[in-house]
């Protein structure tokens, strides 16, 4: 009798350490899904180009809502337990043609948290930028709420990016590794959800992969003949950039500096 409920306790803490390990996912990719409401978004462009004025922009709106109301897009992160890799899911991806800002529609965010460098690959117009700089903190606050994300329960952290941007995010403990979508990370697990409500751009995990990956074998970027810039560079670039088509918006400013 005793062996046997030795046997039976031991079954039990083997179950138990599986399941346990089976709820933590060290390596994958995770497929998201990031959706910009250009109902909403196209008005504040407009008014903030000065392209279209006063009563004219609620004409102009009236005939752009007969259009796709989200400008969606895939992208895939992957992860081990020290880097990660964001990248558009199709290689050929464009930007939304009634939105019509041709401005980081692919992005490309690599993190190494050994060494605290990210490298992002973003384009402005027909050009792509080189950009190598230390990973951004955020001061996150953390809260009770929760809900599942492609299968995870998840916590809600708010932050303020840019001193006046307020975002909402929802983090996996499951997954170990501190990353996120675009270069959002530093939370206490990974980033399954983003959501920044007067921007009116939601990134949101569909699903998780637990497979191994290598970094080795990933396409990060790289500055290669591009000259290579921190993010006070690129954002001063974009500026002038915005400013020479007669684009200035700060909608546009934040979506480039993601």
């Amino acid at each position: 009798m005793k062996k046997i409920l030795f046997i039976y306790t031991c079954l039990l803490l083997t179950i138990s350490a599986f399941a346990q390990q089976a709820n933590f996912v060290g390596k994958g990719k995770i497929t998201f899904e990031r959706k910009i409401n250009t109902f909403a978004t196209m008005p504040i462009f407009l008014r903030e180009t000065g392209m279209i004025k006063g009563d004219d922009v609620a004409t102009f709106m009236q005939n752009y809502r007969n259009g796709t109301q989200f400008w969606t897009d895939t992208f895939d992160l992957y992860f081990d337990q020290t880097h990660s890799f964001y990248q558009p899911a199709n290689p050929d991806i464009d930007f939304c043609k009634t939105f019509a800002v041709p401005v980081s529609y692919k992005n490309k965010v690599y993190n190494n948290f050994e060494t605290s460098v990210v490298n992002i690959e973003k384009q402005a117009f027909e050009n792509a930028y080189f950009i190598s700089d230390t990973i951004r903190r955020l001061k996150w606050k953390l809260t009770d709420e929760t809900r599942e994300i492609a299968g995870f329960e998840c916590h809600r952290a708010n932050a303020l990016v840019f001193d006046s941007i307020y975002i909402v995010a929802f983090y996996t403990d499951q997954i170990p590794t501190k990353s996120g979508p675009e270069t959002f990370n530093g939370l206490p697990g990974m980033i399954l959800g983003i959501a920044i409500p007067h921007q009116h751009i939601t990134i949101f995990a569909q699903s998780v992969t637990g497979v191994n990956t290598e970094p080795q074998q990933w396409a990060v970027p790289v500055a290669g003949k591009r000259t290579t810039m921190d993010n006070k560079a690129f954002n001063t670039m974009t500026m002038k950039l915005l400013k020479q088509f007669n684009l200035s918006s700060a909608w546009v400013q934040f979506f480039m500096d993601l």
